[in-house]
């Protein structure tokens, strides 16, 4: 009879403790869901990327670059079902931007647009990383997306600025005084003949 009653106790208290973690289990799903809807009305509210105005110029410029026309079409399109649409896209626009690399225009492909390239591809990189954690730090999202627009103005005003001075128009005698102070060209006394 003793066994019956210390197996019944067990029983019984067995059963209210797990009680007690359904109950927390419970508690910690309504906190991860009330953080992930806070993200996303984050993520909704400051998910706003802006291409700056671009001149004819570097628009013809630009006409024939196939990854930055898809780039620009990745970018303006914002994901607005969930947090794994969210996901998506930022991997997307980090696989988008890898792909600015490729097929850069002549007169753009120099290390001064290379380097913005390189920033706004480690920007985009970082948003997919911390949009992809269990737990998605708001502050770093709320830093980083008005830093990927600094990254995105920064590229175009400098492609404006190659395209800029690539129209003007050299004076005379200003490419003899460049050949003339070239020094890998002073360097080898073979070139100087040409």
């Amino acid at each position: 009879m003793r066994h019956f009653l210390l197996i019944g106790i067990l029983f019984i208290s067995l059963f209210t403790s797990c009680k007690k973690v359904d109950s927390l289990q419970q508690e910690n799903q309504l906190k991860a869901q009330k953080q992930t809807d806070s993200v996303f009305s984050i993520l909704t509210k400051t998910w706003n990327f802006k291409i700056p105005y671009q001149s004819s110029g570097l628009q013809a410029e630009l006409a024939d670059w196939k990854a930055w026309s898809t780039f620009k079409n990745d970018i303006s399109i914002k994901p607005i079902s969930s947090i794994s649409a969210f996901q998506k896209k930022s991997e997307q626009l980090s696989i988008s931007s890898l792909n600015l690399f490729n097929e850069i225009p002549p007169n753009l492909n120099r290390p001064d647009i290379k380097s913005r390239i390189t920033v706004l591809n480690t920007h985009l990189s970082n948003l997919e990383m911390y949009i992809s954690l269990d737990k998605i730090p708001e502050k770093k999202i709320l830093w980083l997306i008005p830093q990927i627009n600094s990254a995105l103005m920064s590229l175009v005003n400098q492609m404006e600025e190659v395209v800029v001075k690539k129209s003007i128009p050299k004076e005379v005698g200003e490419a003899e005084m460049l050949k003339a102070l070239d020094t890998l060209r002073l360097a080898n006394p073979t070139l100087i003949e040409n």
